[in-house]
């Protein structure tokens, strides 16, 4: 057979597939170099790889024309929220063109979408199945909340409008709460982002003792600017962080892995900074009602301590009117004892002296004196004893109704005395009192309020 030459072998080459190849075919491979010509064209580089060592078992140059690549890279993107970038599998309409000088390429015609998601979706199974398997897809969320958020450490551009947005929300609130923030830049986009915010994440372990919790932030952008956050580094750094981690990606897209693995994953940094003021809202709102029920507890026990003092009193006082007159009685009882028995014996002593009359009228009138004389000074003597008993008993049930009244804290305050409180309390040192405090001072007929302006 004659020799060919080179032009003359590839045009039969190109007649050959030009004759036994259909027009268009679908091809699966995978990117591994996409170029942009400032013309509009796009060039790829394909290869299949084969499955369980990807060693390369075939590739070829594939070529996107600008009438093409106008309408196919926006629709890609919509469907996908990527662009046709390096390591991505695709299924590609070609027509196999051959040229002479130029070889064998594929001209692309079209590009199925869904092909690439199921794909994409598969990958980020894949890694949410590998997470899983080591046990650390959950370990961020199990954390424990701080109960106040207030040293925060912030992973963002900080150029990026979002991190303003956070930092604006967060210190601008209307409840005055204060926190203190750190900025750890990072790149939030591009083929280094994931490597980039691990490494704020290192640093900020290297400070763990100094936050309460990590937020990973980013303005609103393009979600191929987001692939970096579906990465299996990145996701099981912020997995295993031993500090909670908050994301705000900027996105109304499907959650990524990294927000999958965080303790708590929000839309925007906006809503990152209104999640760390609801902690502090909370947390308002329990002390506020701790403080409501110990103010209703104390007027509580200060109604009961009324309540319990008013019927003491009470009981203290019938028990003295029932002492009182179970003394007068016996007082009246022993008065008409001695009365009776001082009769009984005038009546003896009478008798005697009419016995004794015929015999000694002056002996007899001598005893009488004296008996009369004995008589007079028993009855005195009952007299005073039954006097000084009443005025002893009245005497001690005064000092008594003294001491209730003196005990009165109304009449506590009436002899000059106030009670001074400083938030509910009432003061007895001044630990804990500062200036600028709000001072209620309760008088016999009212109430002072004034501010400390010095404490010596």
């Amino acid at each position: 057979m004659e020799p060919l030459g080179l032009y003359r072998l590839n045009s039969l080459i190109k007649q050959t597939l030009s004759k036994h190849l259909p027009g268009a075919l679908w091809v699966i491979a995978e990117i591994v170099d996409v170029r942009e010509h400032q013309a509009g064209h796009c060039y790829l580089e394909l290869v299949e790889k084969r499955e369980g060592d990807d060693a390369l078992i075939a590739s070829s140059r594939a070529t996107i024309w600008a009438s093409a690549y106008r309408v196919l890279k926006p629709a890609f993107m919509a469907a996908t929220g990527k662009p046709l970038q390096n390591g991505m599998k695709v299924l590609l309409e070609v027509a196999v063109t051959f040229h002479e000088l130029y070889g064998h390429s594929l001209n692309v015609r079209n590009i199925d979408p869904s092909f690439t998601l199921g794909d994409l979706e598969q990958k980020k199974r894949e890694v949410l199945a590998r997470l899983t398997q080591e046990g650390v897809i959950d370990m961020n969320r199990e954390l424990p909340f701080p109960a106040l958020p207030k040293s925060v450490a912030v992973i963002s551009s900080p150029t990026a409008a979002g991190y303003q947005d956070f930092i604006d929300q967060l210190r601008g609130n209307a409840a005055g709460y204060a926190f203190y923030t750190c900025l750890f830049p990072a790149l939030m986009q591009g083929a280094n982002s994931a490597a980039s915010v691990i490494g704020a994440l290192e640093r900020v372990y290297d400070h763990l003792e100094h936050f309460d919790v990590v937020v990973i932030i980013r303005g609103g952008g393009a979600q191929t600017d987001l692939n970096s956050f579906d990465s299996y580094d990145l996701a099981a750094n912020v997995a295993q962080f031993p500090l909670p981690v908050i994301t705000g990606i900027g996105h109304e897209r499907d959650e990524s892995i990294v927000d999958r693995v965080a303790y708590k994953n929000v839309k925007t940094p906006t809503a990152v900074a209104e999640f760390l003021l609801e902690a502090f809202r909370v947390a308002d709102a329990a002390l506020a009602g701790r403080r409501d029920r110990f103010l209703s507890g104390v007027a509580r026990v200060l109604r009961e301590e009324r309540q319990e003092q008013a019927r003491r009193t009470f009981a203290f006082r019938q028990l003295t009117r029932s002492l009182l007159d179970r003394r007068r009685a016996r007082l009246l009882l022993v008065s008409q004892k001695i009365g009776s028995l001082a009769t009984l014996v005038a009546r003896r002593q009478l008798d005697t002296l009419a016995r004794l009359d015929a015999r000694a009228r002056g002996r007899l009138s001598l005893c009488l004196a004296g008996a009369s004389a004995r008589l007079e000074g028993l009855s005195g003597q009952a007299r005073g004893k039954a006097r000084q008993c009443l005025l002893s008993r009245k005497h001690f049930l005064e000092l008594a109704e003294t001491k209730i009244a003196f005990s009165d804290p109304r009449r506590v305050l009436e002899r000059g005395f106030s009670i001074t409180r400083v938030n509910g309390r009432a003061l007895r040192d001044a630990a804990g009192i500062k200036s600028g405090d709000l001072v209620e001072t309760e008088l016999r007929d009212g109430r002072l309020l004034s501010e400390i302006k010095e404490i010596k």
